[in-house]
């Protein structure tokens, strides 16, 4: 009977408050969704990297001969002695097409070694009188299977289209020959070279690389001593680390990872604040069916219990939805990488360690803030419960000590300054919140405007847009929930207001006049906090400079904070006009 009873209260609070619990749901997406989204890019990079390397069997080291007729025998011989692994001989020249700038390369060695597989992307492996051709990109120019191209003065067939694991950089691979000059295009020969200048190696262990982990770089290192001193002078040895694409491509997404794990605090921070104002404001409401509950003989834990499921099941709905939202965006930053590089296709196995442990956070400090908050409301008497919670008593605020100013102002202005100033916490939780979002999108800006004056960053550029889009949302939901509390607990006095006649327009100017003073005050106080985020991540991301930041971007954040007020209030307009009179005077204070 008494789980019959707790069931129909716990589902009447959910039909009650779906607003509350659907805000909370919401907040949860877009904290856990852009945490996860931008956390779990590095781990998927990591993964998709693994895979690529072991697929196609990557070197571990490229070897380049310094002498123009390339290694000798002897040389090839001690490299294979202390070479614990395996071993591909090729050879690359580079022609300058007369009257003209276009440079090209060619490799030619057996194609089907089992080191560095060409990723065959149309066509097939070349036979006699064919050679391969790299994809295009910015600078490589294009071709198609049965096109004839020249190379050292003999006529070849295109047989297929090719991506080599060494060259995932998109754009600007320099020249070997003419250091000052890239390359037009890049040409593979299958067949075995009379002269040797480069060789793969790939060590046996190929479990040992995991991601430039610290084991597999420190043991690579060490291998790599061992042949400088075999070669000397003679040779350049090049690790992965010194491969530009692929060493880019983790260095990036490292950069990526360091500014997820800074926002993190800033997305957990404001969540929090909503849930906390949220639930406060619920169990206030709640007051009497507390009391009446204490009255039964319910424990304080069994009281809030139905409570912190309410925030359980809105926590969880918000993370499952989430999981989509989050990899949704890892998705469209992966992508973005591959603007740059020439990425493995989007893995579709992962740990999602990012996710669950953000989501995680969320979860357990939600719920220890519902039930601190609900206990602390459960201590009090029954009898005391029961009586509605006393109105805030009038007092003078601040600003009516600085006479010239408050002399000046209206009375409704009066009215406005009072009702933000007294009511403190409600004060503070909303210029905190916004704060937090202005410093957000603050960043997103000062981040989009640096990566628009480097190369190669379209992959934080994505991530900045993100930042702005998801932070707006943020700064929506904020000022959506606080000031539909505010509305809720302000009834009478809406209803007072029609009663003596005033329009609709001018209700909910008296009501949205106090959120936009809070808004510009949150917007403004965000730009100074802003300039010490944004000046801390561009050090700790070794990435980016202050000064880069245009001047309209500092104008720019308070408007858009300020855009997503308005927009959020306008939804609340309906609720406003159609507040109940009769019921609403009714109510006891």
């Amino acid at each position: 009977m008494v789980m019959r009873a707790s069931f129909k209260t716990a589902l009447r609070l959910f039909k009650k408050h779906l607003t509350r619990l659907l805000t909370i749901v919401a907040i949860v997406i877009v904290s856990v969704g852009f945490m996860s989204g931008i956390g779990e890019v590095q781990g998927r990079i990591n993964f998709a990297a693994n895979k690529y390397y072991r697929n196609q069997n990557m070197p571990d080291f490229y070897i380049k001969s310094a002498r123009p007729m390339g290694f000798t025998a002897n040389e090839i011989s001690e490299i294979e002695e202390v070479a614990n692994g395996t071993l591909l001989k090729s050879l690359c020249f580079e022609e300058k097409k007369e009257n003209s700038d276009k440079i090209f390369r060619v490799y030619q060695y057996a194609l089907d070694s089992n080191v560095n597989q060409l990723e065959i992307i149309e066509g097939e492996l070349p036979k006699e009188g064919e050679v391969l051709a790299e994809r295009a990109t910015v600078d490589y120019a294009e071709y198609t299977v049965g096109d004839k191209v020249t190379v050292m003065g003999t006529e070849y067939t295109v047989s297929g289209i090719c991506i080599n694991p060494m060259l995932l950089l998109r754009m600007n691979e320099r020249s070997f020959q003419y250091e000052e000059e890239y390359l037009s295009g890049v040409f593979y020969l299958n067949s075995q070279p009379m002269i040797v200048n480069d060789l793969y190696y790939s060590i046996r262990n190929r479990t040992l690389f995991d991601a430039y982990s610290e084991k597999y770089k420190t043991a690579i290192e060490q291998e790599k001593s061992e042949l400088c001193d075999i070669l000397g002078e003679n040779a350049t040895v090049l690790t992965l680390y010194e491969n530009e694409g692929f060493y880019a491509i983790d260095s990036y997404a490292e950069k990526v990872g360091q500014i997820g794990i800074i926002f993190v605090v800033f997305f957990l921070l404001v969540t929090l604040l909503v849930v906390y104002s949220t639930m406060s404001r619920l169990f206030d409401e709640e007051r009497g069916q507390i009391a009446c509950m204490k009255t039964l003989g319910y424990s304080d834990i069994q009281i809030v219990g139905k409570y912190v499921l309410f925030v359980t099941i809105a926590t969880l709905v918000g993370g499952a939805i989430a999981s989509v939202v989050g990899l949704g965006l890892t998705y469209i930053i992966y992508v973005a990488f591959g603007i740059q590089y020439d990425m493995p296709p989007f893995p579709a196995g992962s740990k999602l360690i990012y996710y669950f442990s953000t989501f995680a956070i969320i979860l357990v400090a939600t719920l220890l803030l519902t039930l601190f908050t609900g206990l602390k409301l459960t201590r009090g008497k029954p009898a005391a419960l029961l009586t509605p919670k006393a109105p805030k008593m009038g007092k003078k605020v601040i600003l009516e000590r600085v006479k010239f100013i408050w002399n000046r102002l209206s009375f409704k202005h009066k009215s406005t300054a009072r009702n933000v100033l007294l009511f403190k916490g409600r004060f503070f939780m909303t210029v905190v919140s916004l704060i937090g979002s202005s410093v957000l999108v603050l960043a997103g800006l000062g981040l989009t405007d640096n990566v628009v004056k480097v190369d190669n960053a379209e992959s934080i550029l994505s991530i900045s847009i993100a930042l702005i889009v998801f932070s707006a949302m943020l700064c929506a939901l904020v000022v959506y929930n606080l000031t539909n509390i505010n509305v809720s607990e302000r009834t009478r006095e809406i209803a007072t207001l029609m009663v003596l006649g005033y329009s609709d327009r001018e209700v909910t100017t008296y009501i949205f006049r106090e959120v936009y003073l809070l808004g510009f005050i949150g917007a403004i106080l965000g730009l100074p906090f802003g300039y010490l985020l944004i000046d801390f991540v561009f050090n700790f991301i070794n990435f980016g400079n202050v000064a880069d930041i245009n001047w309209w971007s500092w104008i720019l954040a308070p408007l858009i904070t300020m855009f997503f007020c308005c927009l959020s209030t306008l939804l609340l307009y309906r609720k406003i006009i159609k507040t109940d009179m009769n019921a609403s005077l009714k109510t006891l204070e």
